[in-house]
């Protein structure tokens, strides 16, 4: 980018703070980065790490900003979105309002802002270290936005564009999954103590191998199916742990996981 937007974060949470933290680390000017958040605790928090300016104001940011990001709880929303178009529509200016909150359409976003420009977006947590997956809605979107919002994001996340219609699904897989991954790594860990292992062992055991198969994953033109037929030798011990796991319906069961997150997604939208 040519020169530096100003962005005006709303909230601090721990997903406003680790997409802060990641584009204020990666060069990214300071002092065009500024946030409002009431909490005392976190504030101060975020201010420390980042160096990053706090607004004692919505209305201080809202002059200055080019670029919005709202971080508040959806549940906020409600209460917080006539403030933030009265700001907006006193700034005289007319940012780009990048929103991280689940469930609340681009409908809802548009109606209650009355902004030329809004992006819904769905990150997961992984951008706290940089490895994070974020969805970004194309629909009704001119491209250059979709480049400068995908550009900000780059700092702690890979992108992908999709449609409304699938950010629900985006939300139960990549949204909530990494609760999942993180549950499947307790379960592998909890198996190696049951057969012998200490809990530090295992826990070592059990991060190197997520680590490698996914190194497997990404250098490879082979779908996880076939890289699983490759490890299981003919009565070999992994075909037998493949049978106690299809026996106990288990890609069933995480099939079933990120159905259930995807509906409540939706449920959160109102649909």
């Amino acid at each position: 980018m040519s020169s530096a937007k100003n962005i005006l974060f709303i909230g601090t949470g721990n997903m406003g703070s680790a997409i802060l933290n990641a584009l204020s680390g990666s060069g990214y000017p300071a002092s065009s980065i500024f946030f409002y958040e009431p909490d005392d605790e976190s504030a101060n928090k975020v201010a420390g790490k980042s160096k990053t300016g706090r607004l004692p104001s919505l209305t201080d940011g809202f002059t200055k900003a080019d670029i919005v990001f709202l971080c508040i709880k959806p549940q906020i929303f409600a209460k917080a979105h006539p403030v933030i178009c009265k700001e907006i529509e006193a700034s005289g200016k007319d940012p780009t309002i990048v929103s991280i909150m689940a469930g609340v359409t681009l409908a809802t976003l548009r109606s209650a802002l009355k902004a030329k420009n809004i992006v819904r977006t769905m990150p997961n947590i992984a951008v706290s270290v940089k490895k994070g997956m974020v969805a970004i809605v194309k629909d009704g979107i001119e491209e250059d936005v979709l480049q400068t919002v995908e550009f900000l994001f780059s700092t702690c996340a890979n992108t992908v564009r999709v449609h409304e219609n699938q950010i629900d699904a985006v939300t139960g897989l990549s949204g909530s999954g990494p609760a999942f991954v993180f549950q499947f790594v307790e379960a592998l860990v909890m198996g190696g103590v049951k057969v012998g292992l200490s809990r530090d062992i295992a826990m070592k055991l059990a991060v190197s191998t997520i680590e490698g198969s996914l190194e497997m994953l990404k250098g490879t033109k082979l779908s996880p199916g076939e890289l699983t037929a490759n490890v299981c030798s003919p009565a070999g011990t992994t075909i037998a742990g493949m049978e106690e796991l299809e026996n106990r319906a288990f890609r069933g069961a995480v099939m079933a996981a990120i159905e259930a997150a995807a509906k409540r997604s939706a449920e959160l939208g109102g649909k």
